[in-house]
């Protein structure tokens, strides 16, 4: 599948793997070269991770290794968790590796270290060497795992979906990191990782491989996705509507005695009517999640109104709550977790029922519920199922039957697709955007995919920090964002480096001015001085950025357009 001379680092030749009973991986065959990227793609299950294992010799107990795996050099396998020896710091975890694989003496292991480190932009790398891992920040963790296999002068560097947990913008970054040092370095680099946009078409990859039902198979030309349908918009007045929410958790008194609070969400509004789609987009922190959950009460806002029909939400006595639940309902990002694992499917849904809408009868809603579940794809005997045996897609189209039997208006997603993958991901996707159009629900939809998010709502808020930073219609947004973090959060999106560096600021110590300015290549003085606000900047089309109004052409270089 590939062209693989004698100094290819990794090749393989009609490797398979086999059980006593299963074939698990089928007579594989690639090659990679010096200085080359080869993406591995695959669903949940392909095998990616069982194939990297092999190819570090570390296959597990009971499979067979079949075939030829020749490597020139020295490997490094990068796991899942980007493991580090918590026990230990960073620095004696350096000194050890190198002083095995390479015999540098403890003064050299701790300079190559610190050049390692400055490499991922670890600010003051030196003095992190001192640190454990528990004392870094998932993203650094993951800057310092890579460095020190990077630091090693590995030949082959397997990497096994490295820091997918992080935000995208912070993985983008530190994957396009990590493939242009192993350019540059001559270290062959297998990428592995579940579906995602083209690596190649975005510079990340110089190849693509994908593993599906434990073969190898070339990935086909991707076609151009049709365009969402353009929806009108909304003519009647709000159903939802949102003014000065503040939502903040309490956290304690400080040693003068003064009380703190950490606000998540600071003063947002927005309006939502009779069958339209809000996206929500950002990073972790940015509060989307947090405000999904405190339209509909499951976290207290502190300040602010949520009207809901002319109802205050936030004011509203148990009955009337009880009421308006039958109009709003939520889908949860791990739709398993929402499930009591004690209980059948069945039962838990005819709880639901019963609870919200109880004037049916026992055959109406024994009805009911399998016409529920046909909807949403699933047959009837899932209803005798308990939840953990369940697949992913099938829970998650579980909690959307659930979600839709008190037949709702309103539709609350907080990333309901994040355990699913590739064809998966996408079919429910599909599935969610057809139900909803053809019920004419009402849909708010937080998430940390820019691409998602827009190709599900007609409109888009944009959030840093509990504030809303750019507000605009999807399209208007997908070809022309202003604010640099939406052009981040876009850019990464499509696997395209992004512009901001650094991690995001915290919300306990939020800088002064715009909370983008420590990360924005655009920041300049005047930026820390006062929050920039949310002002109009074409019909429709609101940005809280100091740069935005004054220079917008400039700003179209940042997150990864061409100039």
């Amino acid at each position: 599948m590939s062209g693989s001379g004698e100094r290819a680092p990794l090749r393989v030749e009609g490797l398979s793997l086999l059980t006593s009973r299963d074939i698990l991986l089928d007579r594989l065959s690639f090659a990679v070269e010096p200085g080359e990227v080869l993406a591995l793609s695959g669903g949940a299950g392909a095998g990616k991770t069982l194939l990297l294992r092999a190819l570090a010799g570390l296959a597990p107990k009971g499979v067979t290794v079949l075939g030829d795996i020749r490597i020139q050099g020295r490997r490094i396998l990068v796991t899942q968790d980007g493991a580090l020896d918590p026990l230990r710091p960073l620095g004696a975890q350096f000194t050890d590796l190198l002083a095995h694989q390479s015999g540098l003496d403890e003064r050299t292991a701790l300079r190559r270290a610190a050049e390692a480190l400055e490499r991922f932009q670890v600010p003051a790398a030196a003095r992190r060497l001192a640190l454990h891992p528990h004392e870094l920040g998932e993203a650094m963790r993951w800057r310092a795992a890579l460095a020190l296999a990077m630091a090693a002068q590995p030949a082959l560097l397997l990497a096994d979906a490295p820091a997918a947990a992080l935000d995208p913008t912070q993985r983008v970054r530190l994957l396009n990191d990590l493939a242009a040092w192993t350019r540059e370095a001559g270290t062959a680099l297998l990428l592995a990782g579940r579906p995602q946009p083209d690596p190649v078409h975005s510079g990340l990859a110089d190849r693509r491989l994908i593993l599906a039902q434990g073969r190898l198979e070339a990935p086909e030309e991707e076609p151009t996705p049709a365009p969402s349908p353009v929806e009108p918009a909304p003519s009647g007045p709000p159903i939802l509507s949102v003014r000065d929410l503040r939502v903040a958790f309490p956290l304690g008194r400080s040693w003068r005695g003064e009380e703190r609070w950490l606000t998540v969400v600071d003063g947002l509004s927005i309006a939502l009517a009779e069958g339209e789609t809000l996206a929500l987009l950002g990073e972790t922190g940015s509060g989307k999640s947090v405000l999904a959950r405190a339209i509909l009460r499951l976290v207290p806002p502190v300040g602010g109104q949520v009207s809901w029909l002319g109802t205050d939400l936030a004011a509203a006595p148990p009955e009337a709550m009880r009421r308006a639940r039958r109009d709003l309902q939520i889908l949860f990002p791990d739709p398993l977790a929402a499930f009591d694992p004690l209980m059948t499917i069945g039962a838990q849904l005819a709880e639901t029922l019963e609870s919200l809408r109880p004037t049916r009868s026992a055959a109406d809603q024994a009805a009911w519920l399998a016409e529920a579940l046909e909807e949403v794809g699933l047959p009837s005997a899932v209803l005798d199922l308990y939840p953990g045996s369940l697949r992913p897609a099938e829970a998650a189209r579980a909690g959307l039957a659930r979600a839709l039997l008190p037949e709702p208006r309103l539709l609350v997603c907080d990333e309901p697709a994040a355990m699913l993958d590739g064809a998966e991901r996408g079919d429910f996707l599909a599935l969610l955007r057809a139900i909803r159009r053809r019920r004419r629900l009402a849909l708010l939809y937080a998430t940390q995919d820019a691409a998602e998010g827009l190709g599900v709502a007609r409109r888009a808020l944009v959030l840093l920090l509990g504030r809303i930073v750019e507000a605009a219609d999807s399209a208007v947004l997908a070809a022309g964002a202003r604010h640099p973090y939406s052009r981040a959060l876009i850019a990464a999106a499509r696997l395209a480096r992004p512009a901001l560096h650094g991690d995001p600021p915290s919300p306990l110590r939020p800088p002064t001015g715009c909370a983008l300015r420590l990360r924005c290549p655009l920041a300049h003085d005047g930026c820390a001085q006062v929050p920039p606000s949310l002002d109009t900047v074409a019909p429709g089309h609101r940005v809280a950025c100091h740069v935005a109004h004054d220079d917008a052409q400039d700003g179209a270089q940042v997150g990864g357009r061409a100039p």
